[in-house]
């Protein structure tokens, strides 16, 4: 049985840059597993920032008590999943401090990820701190364990993949954006963000998830690899 390891730089990532492929390749008889790297709980904050918090009763919590809320969501949503619990790995890292913790993020990596066949990770080049850090993560990971024969799977959030198409690839996932979005509902703590309802919304229709495919000999000579 082939591996697979999804990395999600924050709770939600995961269904929003492969929901559908990830119930697909389950049905297909992958292993697949999810490392949540951070804790989701600047997500408040940072969008406050920005104005782009649904201000309420329910956003006025510590970030301390954001994160724990956005780990029993995990919870809730890979039960709805059905996917195994020794599949699911939470790093909580802080969120929007992804960086900081680099070693460790690498170091609890390669444990999960040295049998792996294929690795689903964001982008290079990302504007967002953690997702461009879970990438350093990931791919640093690999290069330590030397994964010469890995496939990568490079998602992006917001962004478009800049790749030649002979490095991209296209999963038709039409028989489960229905059940990603509903599972993307059980993420309610980030229904309160404007952005990212608006990315849950378009996930309900969305017929295809678009990835760069990659091998550890290509990383540095692509712009998202």
């Amino acid at each position: 049985m082939k591996k697979i390891v999804v990395f999600a730089p924050h709770p939600d990532d995961e269904l929003i840059g492969a929901g559908g492929s990830i119930l697909k390749w389950m049905d297909e008889g992958y292993e697949t597993h999810i490392i949540y790297i951070s804790d989701g709980r600047a997500g408040y904050t940072y969008e406050r920032k920005n104005k782009n918090l649904i201000e309420n009763e329910e956003t006025n919590v510590s970030e301390e008590e954001l994160a724990q809320i956005r780990m029993n969501e995990i919870d809730k949503i890979i039960k709805f999943l059905e996917i195994p619990k020794n599949n699911i790995h939470k790093f909580k890292i802080p969120d929007q401090k992804v960086r900081e913790f680099m070693q460790s993020g690498i170091e609890q990596s390669k444990k999960i990820i040295k049998d792996a066949d294929r690795l689903v990770i964001p982008s290079n080049n990302n504007p967002h701190v953690d997702h461009q850090a879970t990438f350093d993560i990931a791919t640093k990971a690999a290069k330590e364990l030397n994964l010469q024969h890995n496939e990568f799977y490079v998602y992006a959030v917001y962004l478009n993949i800049k790749a030649p198409k002979n490095h991209k690839i296209k999963i038709d996932i039409k028989n489960y954006n229905k059940k990603v979005y509903e599972a993307l509902q059980l993420y309610k703590s980030q229904r309160f963000i404007k952005t990212v309802k608006a990315a849950f919304e378009n996930k309900k229709k969305q017929k295809w998830e678009h990835f760069g495919v990659f091998s550890l000999r290509d990383l540095g000579k692509f712009y998202n690899f």
